[in-house]
C-alpha cells in the first residue's frame, strides 16, 4: 500500500512537473516574439502613414519623382506590416493545440479575434489610399478629400487598436502565470493528501523519498536543459563554420595572391621596393577589412551586436565621411549633398558611420560618370531621421533586387561577379536593424539605384509615448 502511495505520488509530481514546464515554455516562447511583433507592427504602421502623407504633399507640389518614392515605400511598408502580422497569427495558431488551460485559449482566442480585426481595418485602409494613389496617376485630384480624411481615421484606428493589443498580451502572461499557480497548488494538496493517508509510520520514509525525487526531477530537467542548449549551441557553430569556410575559401586567400606577386616582382627588381610595399599595404588594409566583416557577421549570427549609445551630430558625421572620399574621387565622379540642418541622435556612432561608408562604397561601385548624392532630412515629431544615397549607375538586377541584403549577394546584371565577399549591405541591414530602423533599396525611374535607412533620433521612447507625440 505505501509502495502504491508513493508511486502515485511520483507519477503525480511528474505529471505536474511536466505540466508546469510545459506553461512555462508557452509563457517564454510565445508572450516575448509576440510582443516583440506587435511593437514592430505599431512602429512600421506609423512610417506607412508617414510615406501616405508624403505622397499627398509631393502630389499637391507635382513632385512626381518623389511622389513615386514615397509610393513605393508605402507599398514596402505594407508588405511588412502584413509579414509582422503574419508571425503573430502563426504563433497564436501554434499555441492552440499546445495543450493549454481553458483561460489561456480564451484569452489566446481573443487575441487572435482583435488581430483580424485590425487586419480587416488595415485592410480598407490601403485599398482606400490605392484608390487614392490610382485617382492622382490619373489625374482625377478633386473630391478626394473625404477619401484622404477616412484614411487618415483608419490609420488611427489601426494605431490605437494595436496599443490596446498588448494589453491582450499581458492578460494572456496573467492567464498563463495563474495556471502554472494553479498547478503548483494542486500538486501540493493532493500530495499532502497521498502523504497523510500513508499515516505516521510512513511519514519519513515517504518524505525522504520525495526529496530524492525532486533533486532527481531537477537535476534531470537541468541535465536536460544544459544538453538542449549545448545541442543548439553546436548546430549553430556548424552553420558559422560553413559560412566562415565559404567566405574564407573565397575571400581571404584573394589579397595573398596580389601580395605574393608585389613580393616577386620586387624580388626579381620589376618594380621599386616603395611601390612594392605601397601595393602590399594596399592588399593588407583589404585583408584586415574582410577579416573584421566576418567577425562583425558572426557577433550578429551569435546575437551579441553589441551597439555604443551616444549623442551626435549625423549632418556633422556625414560631411567628415563623404570629405574624406571626395580626396580621393574620380573627376568624372562628384558626390552632391542636400542635408537638412544638423541634429543631434542618439545611435552608435562607429556603426552608424559604417552603414553609411558601406552604402558610398557601393554606389560609387557602379557610378562610372555623373553624380552621387546623399540627402538626410528628419522628422522630430515623429522621432527619425532619414539618410538617402542615390547613384547614376546600372541599377539593381530585378532577379537580385529581393534578396540584396541577404549575405554573399555578389551577383550583379548579366551574373557577373560584382567585387567584394557579399556581406557589407548584410551587416548595413542588421546594424539598422538593430536601432530599430528600416532599410531598402529601389531602382530610380531613370538610371541607377537608390539606398535609404531610418532610424530613431531617441531610442528612448517607446510606441505608446510616440503614438502621444503623433496624436499631439
Amino acid at each position: 500500500m505505501i509502495i502504491m502511495m508513493l508511486g502515485l505520488a511520483l507519477f503525480l509530481n511528474a505529471f505536474t512537473t511536466y505540466t508546469i514546464t510545459n506553461q512555462m515554455n508557452v509563457l517564454s516562447d510565445l508572450n516575448m516574439p509576440v510582443g516583440q511583433g506587435i511593437t514592430r507592427a505599431y512602429a512600421i504602421q506609423q512610417m506607412q502613414e508617414h510615406s501616405f502623407e508624403d505622397t499627398i504633399t509631393y502630389q499637391k507640389l507635382s513632385s512626381q519623382k518623389n511622389y513615386e518614392i514615397s509610393k513605393i515605400q508605402f507599398e514596402s511598408y505594407d508588405n511588412e506590416w502584413n509579414y509582422e502580422v503574419k508571425k503573430i497569427h502563426d504563433l497564436a495558431d501554434t499555441f492552440l493545440n499546445y495543450g493549454l488551460n481553458d483561460d489561456t485559449i480564451k484569452d489566446l482566442t481573443v487575441m487572435s479575434a482583435n488581430l483580424n480585426e485590425i487586419e480587416s481595418i488595415h485592410l480598407e485602409y490601403t485599398q482606400k489610399a490605392n484608390q487614392i494613389f490610382y485617382a492622382y496617376d490619373n489625374g482625377q485630384t478633386n473630391d478626394l478629400t473625404s477619401v484622404v480624411t477616412a484614411v487618415k481615421a483608419q490609420h488611427n484606428q489601426i494605431s490605437l487598436k494595436t496599443i490596446l493589443l498588448n494589453d491582450e498580451v499581458q492578460k494572456l502572461t496573467d492567464s498563463l502565470n495563474a495556471g502554472v499557480e494553479e498547478s503548483k497548488q494542486k500538486s501540493f494538496t493532493l500530495q499532502m493528501i497521498i502523504i497523510v493517508s500513508t499515516g505516521i509510520m510512513s511519514l519519513a520514509l515517504g518524505y525522504f523519498l520525495n526529496l530524492i525525487n525532486k533533486d532527481l526531477v531537477h537535476e534531470v530537467i537541468k541535465k536536460t536543459r544544459s544538453l538542449q542548449k549545448a545541442n543548439r549551441k553546436l548546430e549553430r557553430m556548424n552553420v558559422l563554420k560553413d559560412d566562415f569556410i565559404n567566405i574564407a575559401s573565397h575571400e581571404l586567400k584573394s589579397p595573398l595572391h596580389p601580395i605574393y606577386g608585389f613580393v616577386e616582382l620586387a624580388r626579381n627588381g620589376d618594380i621599386g621596393s616603395e611601390e612594392a610595399f605601397a601595393g602590399i599595404s594596399k592588399q593588407a588594409r583589404q585583408l584586415e577589412e574582410v577579416a573584421n566583416r566576418i567577425l562583425d557577421m558572426s557577433r550578429i549570427d551569435n546575437g551579441i551586436l553589441h551597439l555604443s549609445y551616444e549623442k551626435f551630430n549625423l549632418n556633422d558625421s556625414l560631411m567628415e565621411i563623404i570629405s574624406s572620399y571626395r580626396l580621393n574621387l574620380d573627376k568624372k565622379i562628384k558626390i552632391e549633398t542636400r542635408l537638412e540642418k544638423g541634429i543631434d541622435i542618439e545611435a552608435d556612432r562607429v556603426r552608424i558611420g559604417q552603414v553609411i561608408r558601406n552604402l558610398i562604397n557601393n554606389a560609387l561601385k557602379f557610378t562610372e560618370k555623373g553624380d552621387v548624392e546623399v540627402t538626410m532630412q528628419h522628422n522630430i515629431q515623429k522621432n527619425f531621421v532619414e539618410v538617402t544615397i542615390s547613384d547614376c549607375g546600372s541599377g539593381i538586377h530585378p532577379d537580385i533586387l529581393p534578396n540584396l541584403f541577404n549575405k554573399f549577394i555578389t551577383k550583379g546584371p548579366k551574373t557577373e561577379s560584382w567585387n567584394g565577399n557579399g556581406l557589407g549591405l548584410y551587416l548595413s541591414r542588421e546594424i539598422i536593424n538593430a536601432h530599430g530602423g528600416h532599410i531598402f533599396a529601389y531602382n530610380n525611374k531613370d538610371v541607377g539605384a537608390t539606398f535609404k535607412f531610418t532610424i530613431p533620433i531617441m531610442r528612448h521612447l517607446n510606441a505608446k509615448e510616440l503614438h502621444q507625440k503623433i496624436m499631439n
